[in-house]
């Protein structure tokens, strides 16, 4: 059941508001969607996205849309079940919505940096001369 092709067919970002102006309590609403499923062959199918990338404050701020298509082989009926039910299977489900945000993240997150936002995901942070608890143990813990 692999992903044959992954594939933005619009990228859009927009800023509302300067970077100058300071904006406080920011908030970041990320919402996706199948939009579409389409059978292209017996066991070969199209699933068309949009995924949006909000900010918000005292008032809208910026907004970042992603549109594109998944190409997903090797299991039949998807389009007719999404027809139906407006489901997915859910192994379909599980690797199509996985990859969609993993790659939609990816992208919003060099869109914003562009655009001077915040990054749509929380990234890790490096402290330097800062301990936590230490741990007395030496190794791995059984039961």
């Amino acid at each position: 059941m692999p992903v044959k092709n992954f594939e933005f067919m619009s990228i859009e970002s927009r800023r509302f508001s300067r970077s100058t102006e300071v904006q406080k309590n920011i908030q970041i609403q990320v919402n996706h969607e199948i939009t579409q499923v389409i059978e292209r062959s017996e066991k070969e199918t199209e699933l068309n996205f949009r995924f949006a990338i909000n900010y918000t404050g005292m008032g809208a701020i910026a907004s970042i849309k992603l549109e594109g298509y998944v190409m997903f082989d090797g299991v039949a009926g998807i389009a007719h079940k999404w027809n139906k039910e407006k489901k997915l299977p859910d192994d379909v489900a599980n690797e199509v919505l996985n990859l969609i945000m993993r790659n939609c993240l990816m992208q919003g997150v060099v869109l914003a940096r562009d655009m001077r936002l915040p990054p749509p995901v929380q990234m890790p942070q490096v402290k330097i001369g800062q301990q936590g608890p230490q741990s007395h143990s030496t190794g791995m813990e059984v039961a």
